[in-house]
C-alpha cells in the first residue's frame, strides 16, 4: 500500500521544502539540522514516477482502472440499500454497506441512519463513485474504511454529496480512513465532523479537484502522514485546525503540500495548517482566519501571495 508511492512523495516533499519561500508564524524561523538531513536523505532515495493523471480511458468512461472488474450499482434508500443484479465484492446488512474487493461502487440515494464500509484485501483498490447520495450515521462514521491497498473517492459532475455524523460517532471522523484516500472529481462534498474530524485518514489524504465543504469539532482535513492538495476548492467553516499533519516519528511523514488549491479556512480555534515536518504551498490560494498560527510548523516554504492571514 504505501511502499509504491512513499519514496516519491518523500522526495517530492523534501524538495519543495529546501525550496524558497516566504514564511508566516512558524514556531522556529530557520531549518533544523535534523530536517535537513532528513530532506537530504529523500532527495537521494531513487524512486520510480508518479503517476499524477488519469489515464485516457477513465477520461472518456468516467471510470477508473481498476484492479478487478468488479462493478455495481448501489442504490440507497433510508434504512436500507439494493444491489445491482450480479454484482459482486458488495454486501448490504440492513444500513450498512460493505465494499469488500477491488472494483468501482457507484452510490445513488440516502441513508437516514447507516454506513459505507470498505474491508478489501489489502492489496486492492477501491474506487466509490458518489451520485448525489446522503448518509447521517449517529454512532459510527458514515464512510469508514477499514482496510484497503487505497480508496479513490469520486464526486460525479453536477453531484452534490452530504455525509453528517453524530457527536456520539465512535471513530474519530465522518469519513474516516486506516489506509491511503484520495478525493477527486467534478461534483461537491459536504462533511460535517460532529464528534472530531470531518476527513481523516491514518496514512496519506491527496484531494485533486472537486469542491469541498467542510466542519468539525477537531482538525477538519487530518491525514496523519501527509495531506497533498493539487487542486479543487475547499471551504471549512469551523474547525480547531484546518489541515493537519502529524506523523512525528517517521522523518518523511507529516507534511502537507498544496499547489493550484483554492482554500478558505474560516473560524478556526487553533491554527489553519498545522505540520509536523514541513508546510509547502507552491500555487493557488490559501485563506486563514484562526485563533493561533496561520501556518505552525518548523520549516515552510510559501509561494509569495499564496497563503493569507485574515
Amino acid at each position: 500500500m504505501k511502499n509504491r508511492s512513499k519514496a516519491v512523495i518523500s522526495a517530492a516533499a523534501a524538495l519543495m521544502m529546501l525550496g524558497a519561500g516566504c514564511s508566516i508564524n512558524n514556531n522556529s524561523g530557520a531549518q533544523s539540522s535534523a530536517a535537513d538531513s532528513a530532506a537530504q536523505s529523500a532527495v537521494n532515495t531513487e524512486a520510480p514516477a508518479a503517476d499524477v493523471s488519469e489515464t485516457e480511458s477513465e477520461q472518456s468512461s468516467g471510470k477508473s482502472e481498476s484492479a478487478s472488474d468488479n462493478k455495481a450499482d448501489i442504490t440507497l434508500d433510508g434504512s436500507t440499500a439494493a444491489i445491482s443484479e450480479g454484482a459482486q465484492g458488495v454486501t448490504v446488512s440492513g444500513s450498512v454497506v460493505t465494499v469488500s474487493a477491488a472494483g468501482d461502487y457507484t452510490f445513488t440515494g440516502t441513508l437516514d441512519d447507516g454506513q459505507i464500509i470498505v474491508n478489501a484485501p489489502k492489496t486492492d483498490k477501491v474506487d466509490i463513485y458518489l451520485n448525489n447520495v446522503t448518509v447521517n450515521c449517529s454512532a459510527s462514521a458514515p464512510i469508514r474504511i477499514e482496510q484497503a491497498d487505497g480508496v479513490t473517492i469520486h464526486l460525479m459532475e453536477g453531484t452534490v454529496n452530504t455525509f453528517t455524523d453524530s457527536a456520539a460517532n465512535n471513530v474519530s471522523a465522518c469519513i474516516s480512513s486506516k489506509d491511503d484516500l484520495t478525493i477527486k472529481g467534478k461534483g461537491t462534498l459536504n462533511v460535517t465532523g460532529a464528534a472530531k474530524h470531518a476527513i481523516k485518514s491514518s496514512n496519506d489524504i491527496r484531494i485533486k479537484n472537486g469542491v469541498l465543504n467542510l466542519s468539525a469539532a477537531s482538525a477538519a482535513v487530518y491525514g496523519e502522514d501527509s495531506v497533498q492538495l493539487t487542486g479543487g476548492t475547499i471551504t471549512v467553516t469551523s474547525c480547531k485546525d484546518g489541515i493537519k499533519a502529524s506523523n512525528k516519528v517517521e522523518a518523511d511523514k507529516g507534511f502537507v503540500t498544496s499547489e493550484e488549491a483554492t482554500v478558505d479556512i474560516q473560524n478556526a480555534s487553533g491554527n489553519g495548517i498545522e505540520a509536523v515536518t514541513g508546510v509547502t504551498v507552491k500555487s493557488g490560494s490559501i485563506k486563514i482566519h484562526s485563533l493561533k498560527q496561520a501556518v505552525n510548523c518548523k520549516v515552510q516554504s510559501l509561494a509569495d501571495g499564496c497563503v493569507t492571514k485574515y
